[in-house]
Parts: C-alpha cells; sequence; structure tokens
C-alpha cells in the first residue's frame, strides 16, 4: 500500500512541475509584445480581425479589450479602413495567432509596402 501511494505522488509531483513549467512558458510568451506598422489590406468585423502588409501579410485578431487610436482619439474596429497606415502592438500566444493589445491608424513615420495604394 505504502509503495503505490509513494508511486502516486512521485506522479503528481512530476506533473504539478510540468504544469507549472508550461504555464511559465505560455506566460512568458504573451507579455512578449512587438509592434509592425503597415498599410491595412483587409478589415473583417465578423471575425474581428484586420490583415496588415508589412514586409509580408500579417493578420492580426483584435480582442474587444484592445486599444484603437487615431492620435490620441479613441476608435472602433469599423474605423479602420482598407489603405489605412497602422501600428499594431501584438503578442503572440501561439504560432501564427497574432493578437493585437493596441492598434494605432494613421500611425507616422512609415512608408507604404511597394504596390499599396492609400485610399
Amino acid at each position: 500500500m505504502w509503495k503505490s501511494l509513494k508511486t502516486a505522488m512521485a506522479l503528481a509531483l512530476v506533473l504539478l512541475m510540468s504544469a507549472t513549467v508550461a504555464m511559465a512558458e505560455d506566460a512568458g510568451g504573451k507579455k512578449e509584445t512587438q509592434t509592425k506598422t503597415g498599410v491595412v489590406k483587409s478589415v473583417d468585423l465578423t471575425a474581428k480581425t484586420i490583415v496588415v502588409m508589412v514586409k509580408r501579410e500579417l493578420a492580426f485578431s483584435i480582442p474587444a479589450d484592445a486599444k484603437i487610436l487615431q492620435g490620441s482619439t479613441p476608435k472602433t474596429l469599423a474605423d479602420i479602413k482598407v489603405g489605412d497606415t497602422v501600428a499594431v502592438d501584438y503578442s503572440t500566444p501561439s504560432k501564427d495567432n497574432r493578437v493585437a493589445s493596441k492598434v494605432v491608424i494613421g500611425a507616422a513615420g512609415t512608408s507604404a509596402a511597394p504596390g499599396a495604394s492609400a485610399k
């Protein structure tokens, strides 16, 4: 009986340590914020995403708590238009999943990607 109890406790300890490492890795990945600036290629109000041409097209999820600004004026996802230049602060919680925390419309000091036209 003691042997099976010790085995169960050892297994529980291994699982607890694995879960702690996994949570630390997740938290570390979510905290790192990057910024990309480019021209909006598409806006999907239903899916709450935008696609921005940087060096290539990058898709960003826009959660309800993301800040969307034009200068210092708060805006909504519906205010982002194709052809706008935007700066997107985002994290990548998993591969190819970019989640925006802030979108600035009309970001200054940027140039449109070749072949992109502002509207």
